[in-house]
């Protein structure tokens, strides 16, 4: 089957995200004094939720795209959605990082909104490696994106593409990025030939889920950062509750920078402002956080910026946000 591309009817086209998206993050009363400063002031952004590839069985994969207003290029982050939810669901993500100067491409997978059921572990290890295979159509339909939204004509730096990923969606964007693992039921060696991928970002652990170890966020072979919170146990499970099998990672060698955020009293959710709402406080404080230092990481990798390496480097982040938040670095 041919790889497709095309415009979705009975959408709004390109619409300039509203000035609230930017503001709701500190409508709770946080400020972000001493947090990475990025860019002041910020790009205004706009965001194109018209199109969609068409995957290698004619399943069609709605993109939700957001880049900056202004003359790029700039590096591209894919971003891969949490179980079962919808690419709609990380806009305060995503908007963030395009006022940054980043254009950030979600692809809906097939499992959205509940899309497929979760029968059993093969199911899902079918839907990861569909979602896997979503993370590498974006990229070769790069050039038929641009023709389709002319306003993202110029503004890609192919030198620099970025997986990101949350719940699920880690290991997607870590399979893209050089994670090689054994499924604990059949020894099946789970890989991708993907190697376009420079820097990861993970927007929870994945050594959290049931069948996967501690370290797996360690795995993959690019720089990487990877926040998670004391209370990050998402819709897979936590680990070291009773499961039948556990995945065994082949250990990356590569050196590379990887950085961990932790937040005190951090969920999956971010108390559901992304994937799903929950019964709990919304914390844009923490998520506040979250988007400031991995923008500081990802401006260190991609632009490079010095002053950004200069702020992960000596930054006291227990300091900045009154004890909510450390950084570890790994090499």
């Amino acid at each position: 089957m041919g790889l497709g591309i095309g415009a979705r009817s009975g959408r709004s086209g390109v619409n300039i995200l509203r000035f609230w998206l930017l503001c709701l993050l500190f409508t709770a009363g946080y400020a972000a004094e001493g947090l990475y400063p990025g860019r002041s002031p910020e790009f205004d952004v706009a965001v194109d939720d018209t199109l969609q590839l068409a995957a290698a069985d004619e399943r069609p994969v709605p993109l939700r795209i957001f880049y900056p207003l202004t003359d790029g290029p700039f590096p591209l982050i894919v971003l891969s959605h949490g179980t079962f939810a919808a690419n709609d669901r990380y806009d305060l993500i995503a908007r963030h990082w395009a006022a940054q100067g980043y254009v950030v491409i979600l692809p809906q997978h097939k499992d959205a909104n509940y899309g497929v059921r979760p029968t059993g572990y093969a199911v899902m290890q079918e839907v990861t490696m569909s979602r896997v295979a979503d993370m590498s159509l974006v990229l070769d339909k790069l050039t038929d994106i641009q023709k389709l939204a002319p306003a993202l004509a110029g503004k890609i730096d192919h030198d620099h593409y970025i997986a990101a990923g949350h719940s699920i969606g880690t290991q997607v964007a870590m399979l893209v990025t050089g994670m090689q693992f054994k499924t604990g039921f059949d020894g099946e060696l789970i890989r991708s030939d993907e190697q376009r991928y420079s820097a990861l970002v993970l927007i929870s652990d994945p050594g959290k889920m049931r069948l996967m170890p501690a370290d797996v966020w360690m795995a993959s072979n690019v720089p990487t950062f990877m926040a998670t919170g004391t209370d990050d146990y998402g819709l897979m499970g936590e680990r070291g509750a009773a499961t039948e099998a556990q995945s065994e990672i082949v250990p990356s060698d590569a050196k590379v920078p990887r950085y961990e955020l932790l937040l005190e009293g951090g969920d999956h959710y971010f108390g559901g402002l992304v994937q799903k709402e929950v019964e709990a406080e919304p914390d844009y404080e923490g998520l506040a956080i979250f988007n400031a230092i991995s923008t500081a990481f990802l401006d260190a990798q991609t632009k490079p910026s010095k002053a950004a390496q200069r702020y992960l480097d000596t930054v006291d982040l227990l300091q900045v946000t009154n004890r909510r938040a450390r950084l570890q670095r790994y090499d």
